[in-house]
Order: structure tokens, then sequence, then C-alpha cells
């Protein structure tokens, strides 16, 4: 798994530009929209968020990609990830993760919530791994329409908050 991570975090580092703050390859296996993708941002997408006493912990978002003129139903338009403890070291189970294809609101979303207190969808387990200001988050995940995907997103100058 490190291998694969790594070999990833090096396409990504590669295909990303010199003005992208994170860029996600995203592969889902089966489904209508089975295959490879790379999704860009070149705005401040990833964040840490402190949580306050009595549990003072670490949230961690990431929003690749957006609103876009013209949205192609078969290219993701947004990857949304929310991890409410980062701070946990491997295998995190409990987290949010959306991926939208075609326009947001109409086009075709995967979703996987896990997070506790939540109506449980779907399932998986993310990882998030900081490097100094820079992180990267691997996933792998069911949805709750049972459309299986996985990501390595490599995020950039983290914003914290």
């Amino acid at each position: 798994m490190r291998v694969l991570v790594a070999l990833a975090g090096a396409a990504i580092a590669t295909l990303a530009g010199d003005s992208d703050r994170a860029t996600a390859m995203v592969t889902v296996a089966d489904g209508a929209h089975a295959g490879s993708f790379i999704v860009r941002n070149a705005d401040v997408p990833c964040e840490i968020r402190e949580q306050r006493a009595p549990r003072p912990k670490h949230q961690f978002e990431v929003t690749i990609g957006g609103l876009a003129q013209k949205s192609d139903p078969n290219k993701p338009t947004l990857l949304m990830v929310i991890i409410p403890n980062a701070d946990v070291r491997g295998s995190n189970p409990a987290f949010f993760a959306s991926l939208i294809f075609g326009a947001i609101g109409r086009g075709a979303e995967y979703v996987v919530e896990t997070r506790p207190g939540e109506r449980l969808r779907g399932s998986g387990t993310v990882i998030v791994t900081p490097h100094g200001r820079d992180a990267t988050v691997t996933l792998d995940v069911i949805s709750a329409d049972s459309v299986s995907y996985t990501g390595t997103i490599q995020c950039s100058g983290v914003s914290r908050s």
C-alpha cells in the first residue's frame, strides 16, 4: 500500500501545475463513471481546523473543484473530504467524502458518511499524512450506492484556522 501511495504521489506531483494547491488522482472502480480522473484546484482547498476542549483535535477538510461554466457529466466536478479527527494515525474510519460528476446538485454524486452522530452511508477509510505545511490524503471507499473509488490527494500549503 505504501508503494502505491508513493507512486500516486509522484504521479500527481508530475501532473500538477505550478499554481495547483491541490491535486487529486481518483479511480472509480465500477458504475457509470468507472475510470481514472485528475481533479485540480489553484485556490486553498485544504484546511486544518482546531476543535476546542473538552477533546481538542484537528479536523481536516479538502474541497477540490467547484462550479464550472460547462459541466461534463462524465468528468468529476467536485471532490470533498471532511475528517473530523485528523490526528488519528493510519486508517481512519470516520469521515465524509463526496465525489460529484457533472452539474453540482444535478449530476451523479457518490457519498460516503461515516462520521459519529451522522446517518451512516457507505464505508471505507481515509489516511492523512502530514508533510510540514503539506499533506497527502488517501481514501478507499464504497459509496452509499455501492460505487467504490480510491484516491490520493496532494495538498500544498495547508491553511490553518
